[in-house]
Protein backbone atom coordinates (compact mmCIF):
# COMPACT_ATOMS: atom_id res chain seq x y z
CA UNK A 1 0.00 0.00 0.00
CA UNK A 2 2.84 2.36 0.67
CA UNK A 3 4.27 1.71 -2.87
CA UNK A 4 1.03 2.78 -4.41
CA UNK A 5 0.68 6.04 -2.39
CA UNK A 6 4.28 7.15 -3.06
CA UNK A 7 4.06 6.73 -6.81
CA UNK A 8 3.86 9.95 -8.81
CA UNK A 9 1.98 9.81 -12.10
CA UNK A 10 4.10 9.92 -15.23
CA UNK A 11 2.41 12.90 -16.79
CA UNK A 12 3.68 15.07 -13.87
CA UNK A 13 7.25 13.97 -14.65
CA UNK A 14 6.85 15.21 -18.22
CA UNK A 15 4.79 18.39 -17.63
CA UNK A 16 6.85 19.96 -14.80
CA UNK A 17 10.24 20.12 -16.63
CA UNK A 18 8.53 21.29 -19.82
CA UNK A 19 6.89 24.22 -17.99
CA UNK A 20 10.20 25.12 -16.26
CA UNK A 21 12.08 25.15 -19.59
CA UNK A 22 9.34 27.27 -21.19
CA UNK A 23 9.50 29.80 -18.30
CA UNK A 24 13.31 30.10 -18.56
CA UNK A 25 12.98 30.59 -22.31
CA UNK A 26 10.41 33.35 -21.81
CA UNK A 27 12.73 35.14 -19.37
CA UNK A 28 15.60 34.87 -21.88
CA UNK A 29 13.34 36.30 -24.60
CA UNK A 30 12.37 39.30 -22.38
CA UNK A 31 16.02 40.06 -21.60
CA UNK A 32 16.93 40.03 -25.29
CA UNK A 33 14.35 42.71 -26.23
CA UNK A 34 15.86 46.18 -26.69
CA UNK A 35 14.94 48.73 -24.00
CA UNK A 36 12.51 51.39 -25.19
CA UNK A 37 13.24 55.09 -24.74
CA UNK A 38 9.88 56.02 -23.24
CA UNK A 39 11.44 58.45 -20.75
CA UNK A 40 13.05 60.43 -23.56
CA UNK A 41 9.75 60.55 -25.46
CA UNK A 42 7.89 61.83 -22.37
CA UNK A 43 10.57 64.47 -21.72
CA UNK A 44 10.34 65.61 -25.34
CA UNK A 45 6.54 65.91 -25.16
CA UNK A 46 6.76 67.84 -21.89
CA UNK A 47 9.38 70.17 -23.33
CA UNK A 48 7.17 70.89 -26.36
CA UNK A 49 4.10 71.55 -24.20
CA UNK A 50 6.10 73.85 -21.90
CA UNK A 51 7.48 75.82 -24.85
CA UNK A 52 3.99 76.16 -26.38
CA UNK A 53 2.67 77.50 -23.06
CA UNK A 54 5.51 80.02 -22.83
CA UNK A 55 4.91 81.22 -26.38
CA UNK A 56 1.17 81.63 -25.70
CA UNK A 57 1.83 83.55 -22.46
CA UNK A 58 4.29 85.88 -24.21
CA UNK A 59 1.73 86.63 -26.93
CA UNK A 60 -0.95 87.41 -24.33
CA UNK A 61 1.37 89.77 -22.43
CA UNK A 62 2.33 91.59 -25.60
CA UNK A 63 -1.30 92.05 -26.70
CA UNK A 64 -2.42 93.20 -23.27
CA UNK A 65 0.35 95.75 -22.77
CA UNK A 66 -0.03 97.25 -26.23
CA UNK A 67 -3.82 97.06 -26.47
CA UNK A 68 -6.42 99.48 -25.12
CA UNK A 69 -8.12 96.89 -22.95
CA UNK A 70 -5.50 96.94 -20.20
CA UNK A 71 -7.09 97.21 -16.75
CA UNK A 72 -4.95 99.11 -14.29
CA UNK A 73 -6.89 98.91 -11.06
CA UNK A 74 -4.22 100.57 -8.94
CA UNK A 75 -4.70 103.87 -10.80
CA UNK A 76 -8.45 103.70 -10.28
CA UNK A 77 -8.00 103.05 -6.58
CA UNK A 78 -5.68 106.04 -6.18
CA UNK A 79 -8.33 108.32 -7.66
CA UNK A 80 -11.14 107.12 -5.38
CA UNK A 81 -11.92 108.75 -2.07
CA UNK A 82 -13.80 106.99 0.67
CA UNK A 83 -15.28 109.11 3.42
CA UNK A 84 -15.38 107.31 6.75
CA UNK A 85 -17.85 108.75 9.25
CA UNK A 86 -16.48 109.42 12.70
CA UNK A 87 -18.02 107.09 15.26
CA UNK A 88 -17.45 107.66 18.96
CA UNK A 89 -17.26 103.92 19.69
CA UNK A 90 -14.45 103.46 17.15
CA UNK A 91 -12.03 105.85 18.81
CA UNK A 92 -8.84 104.09 19.74
CA UNK A 93 -7.50 103.81 23.23
CA UNK A 94 -4.90 106.49 24.01
CA UNK A 95 -1.35 105.18 24.09
CA UNK A 96 -0.82 106.29 27.68
CA UNK A 97 -4.01 104.60 28.95
CA UNK A 98 -3.84 101.37 30.90
CA UNK A 99 -6.52 98.89 29.87
CA UNK A 100 -7.87 96.47 32.44
CA UNK A 101 -11.04 94.45 32.46
CA UNK A 102 -14.10 93.97 34.62
CA UNK A 103 -15.59 90.48 34.68
CA UNK A 104 -19.19 89.53 35.34
CA UNK A 105 -20.68 86.07 35.65
CA UNK A 106 -24.32 85.67 34.66
CA UNK A 107 -25.61 82.92 36.93
CA UNK A 108 -29.12 82.76 35.54
CA UNK A 109 -31.92 84.37 33.57
CA UNK A 110 -35.54 83.97 34.68
CA UNK A 111 -38.99 85.08 33.59
CA UNK A 112 -40.07 85.22 37.22
CA UNK A 113 -38.73 87.85 39.60
CA UNK A 114 -39.23 85.45 42.53
CA UNK A 115 -37.02 82.77 40.91
CA UNK A 116 -34.28 85.31 40.26
CA UNK A 117 -34.48 86.61 43.85
CA UNK A 118 -34.35 83.05 45.18
CA UNK A 119 -31.17 82.31 43.22
CA UNK A 120 -29.66 85.63 44.29
CA UNK A 121 -30.36 84.84 47.97
CA UNK A 122 -28.90 81.34 47.56
CA UNK A 123 -25.71 82.78 46.05
CA UNK A 124 -25.45 85.42 48.79
CA UNK A 125 -25.55 82.62 51.36
CA UNK A 126 -22.59 81.02 49.55
CA UNK A 127 -20.56 84.24 49.99
CA UNK A 128 -20.85 85.64 46.46
CA UNK A 129 -21.48 89.29 45.62
CA UNK A 130 -24.64 89.21 43.46
CA UNK A 131 -27.14 91.58 41.95
CA UNK A 132 -30.22 91.35 39.76
CA UNK A 133 -31.18 93.28 36.61
CA UNK A 134 -34.23 93.15 34.39
CA UNK A 135 -34.65 93.65 30.66
CA UNK A 136 -37.46 93.51 28.12
CA UNK A 137 -36.61 91.10 25.31
CA UNK A 138 -39.13 90.59 22.50
CA UNK A 139 -41.91 91.96 24.66
CA UNK A 140 -41.14 89.66 27.60
CA UNK A 141 -39.57 90.67 30.91
CA UNK A 142 -36.40 88.72 31.91
CA UNK A 143 -34.65 88.88 35.27
CA UNK A 144 -30.92 88.19 35.25
CA UNK A 145 -28.74 87.30 38.22
CA UNK A 146 -25.10 88.40 38.01
CA UNK A 147 -22.12 87.60 40.22
CA UNK A 148 -19.39 90.21 40.42
CA UNK A 149 -18.02 92.52 39.15
CA UNK A 150 -14.44 91.24 39.39
CA UNK A 151 -11.29 93.09 38.39
CA UNK A 152 -9.13 90.13 39.35
CA UNK A 153 -9.34 86.97 37.22
CA UNK A 154 -8.29 84.80 40.14
CA UNK A 155 -11.28 85.94 42.25
CA UNK A 156 -13.55 85.53 39.23
CA UNK A 157 -12.28 81.95 38.72
CA UNK A 158 -12.98 81.13 42.40
CA UNK A 159 -16.54 82.45 42.07
CA UNK A 160 -16.95 80.47 38.86
CA UNK A 161 -15.81 77.31 40.69
CA UNK A 162 -18.42 77.92 43.42
CA UNK A 163 -21.15 78.29 40.77
CA UNK A 164 -20.10 75.14 38.90
CA UNK A 165 -19.94 73.13 42.13
CA UNK A 166 -23.61 74.14 42.65
CA UNK A 167 -24.58 72.93 39.13
CA UNK A 168 -24.79 76.46 37.71
CA UNK A 169 -23.15 77.08 34.35
CA UNK A 170 -22.25 80.80 34.34
CA UNK A 171 -21.81 82.99 31.29
CA UNK A 172 -18.66 85.14 31.40
CA UNK A 173 -18.86 88.79 30.34
CA UNK A 174 -15.68 90.85 29.94
CA UNK A 175 -15.81 94.67 29.76
CA UNK A 176 -12.74 96.89 29.25
CA UNK A 177 -12.03 99.59 31.86
CA UNK A 178 -9.76 102.33 30.54
CA UNK A 179 -7.65 104.16 33.10
CA UNK A 180 -5.40 107.04 32.15
CA UNK A 181 -1.93 107.15 33.67
CA UNK A 182 -0.74 109.96 35.95
CA UNK A 183 1.09 111.71 33.08
CA UNK A 184 -2.10 111.93 31.05
CA UNK A 185 -4.04 113.31 34.03
CA UNK A 186 -1.44 116.04 34.67
CA UNK A 187 -1.79 117.39 31.12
Amino acid sequence: MSDYSSRIPGWIWITTPTLAIAFVGFLFYLSSLPASDELGAVKGDAREAFQAGLDRAKKEVITKTTGDDVYEFYRLLEQQKIEVPEVKEYKSTPKDAKVSYEYLLQAGSFTSSEDAESMRANLLLRGLNTYQTSADIKGKRWYRVFVGPFTNRSKMNKAQDVLVSNNISPILTKKPIIKKTATADAQ
